[in-house]
């Protein structure tokens, strides 16, 4: 897919996809509620309808509309089907962390097995934890996909687990820690990272009516509780948000946010206040938020390195932005970035080095240049390899709209979270 240049300032109103994050997290909290839970403008995307058709598979009872803008759920507290199930994952990381714990929460054999690049991604710690509190796993290597877990009897009231490698391991748990006999307490070995993402969780929990108390992240103390069911509403995607908000930034006029607002918890709104310091100006009120580029048109140098480990999402899109940034870009913080869908450091890298970007990568670290003379007016094509990465082929899609000639390979991609993307953008366009 080539990629058009916007030649004109930006004077446009987006609806955002619903959050991914907050779907999943409610599918899995409205699964452990007793009744019925109605939630409303979900993540219509590949990981959602793999994550509604593997809670299908473990015995819930759960439909989503035609139009895919509600999804019910029946819960029923932690209890699901008897026997041996099979779930096929699909490419849904999140989904997989989240399902190997609501696993554990039965005495039968549960098999997963995901596709493509998930089935590499790292489990062990996740299943490491779950063998501390009584239960036993199985996997192909070294805790990766495929894997075979069966719940205990009884379980342990405690467990330790590093907190390095990804916070999904931790939201996973303490999910289903309410619903646990006596509850659970949850160590943190080291730092965690990606802790946006874990208060996400914890505010998602408590519209399902359970509190957490978190030990400035070092220990979570979870005592039994129930969720309560009931309507919920999701709000836009802030990850998707940082496409447009760049766009906003490198083209200038002004982008509207119809579905995002300050009262969001996602760690991903911070790229909002990025995009200010290299020159936006960002107003937001409680459900809504409006950015619009540099007067003159021109991105701000950065003051200093840019550290997005709590933001791991949108720090791709920063980078496919930073050959717009004058000068050198640095982006620290980003180690988990290799463990994603590609080595979101050194897939770019490889993709921006292709348009002439002197780039420079670390095991968590990005350096990138300036576009050389001439990028902008080129007339060859480029291809971007997109590495099965829908964030890599949204990223490049908006840098390519001030290139105009980049192609993207397999756009289909983004069908994971955004089917709608390109769309959107050439509706922006």
């Amino acid at each position: 897919m080539i990629i058009n240049t916007i030649r004109n300032k930006l004077n446009h109103s987006i609806v955002l996809p619903g959050s991914k994050s907050i779907t999943l997290r409610n599918l899995v909290l409205a699964s452990l509620a007793e009744g019925r839970t109605e939630i409303d403008d979900p993540c219509d995307c590949d990981d959602t309808r793999e994550m509604v058709d593997c809670l299908g598979g473990l015995g819930i009872v759960i439909q989503a509309s035609d139009d895919y803008r509600r999804i019910t759920v029946e819960g029923t507290g932690g209890r699901f089907a008897e026997g041996p199930v099979s779930l096929d994952l699909g490419l849904s990381g999140t989904s997989a962390r989240f399902l190997i714990a609501l696993s554990a929460l039965r005495t039968d054999e549960t098999r997963m097995a995901g596709r493509g690049s998930l089935n590499e991604r790292p489990n062990a710690p996740l299943l490491d934890a779950l063998e501390q509190m009584g239960g036993a796993s199985e996997s192909a290597h070294d805790g990766c996909l495929p894997v075979t877990i069966r719940g205990p009897g009884t379980f342990n009231r405690s467990v330790r687990m590093k907190g390095d490698v990804s916070s999904q391991f931790f939201s996973a748990l303490l999910q289903i820690a309410p619903v646990l006999p006596d509850g659970l307490e949850i160590q943190v070995e080291g730092e965690l990272v990606s802790r946006p993402y874990i208060d996400i969780t914890l505010n998602e929990m408590r519209t399902f009516g359970v509190d957490v108390e978190n030990d400035d992240y070092r220990k979570f103390r979870v005592a039994p509780q129930r969720y309560r069911s009931g309507p919920r509403s999701v709000e836009g995607d802030a990850s998707a948000g940082s496409y447009f908000a760049a766009l906003a930034l490198m083209h200038g006029g002004k982008v509207v946010i119809e579905n995002l607002g300050s009262d969001s918890r996602q760690g991903d709104i911070r790229f909002l206040s990025i995009c200010e310091n290299l020159g936006a100006h960002v107003r937001m009120d409680e459900k809504k938020t409006v950015i619009e580029g540099p007067e003159d048109g021109h991105v701000r140098p950065t003051t200093g390195e840019i550290e997005c480990g709590d933001i791991p999402d949108a720090a791709l899109t920063l980078i496919a932005l930073s050959p717009l940034i004058p000068g050198t870009t640095r982006i620290t913080g980003i180690g988990t970035l290799k463990q994603k869908e590609c080595d979101r450091i050194e897939c770019p890298a490889a993709e921006l080095r292709k348009i002439g970007v002197a780039v420079k990568t670390g095991p968590d670290s990005i350096e990138v240049g300036e576009l050389p003379p001439g990028a902008l007016n080129a007339t060859v094509d480029i291809s971007v390899e997109t590495y099965h990465d829908h964030r890599m082929a949204m990223s490049f899609g908006v840098l390519g709209t001030r290139l105009g000639n980049l192609n993207i390979l397999d756009p289909d991609v983004v069908g994971k979270t955004y089917p709608r993307f390109w769309e959107d953008l050439a509706r922006v366009g």
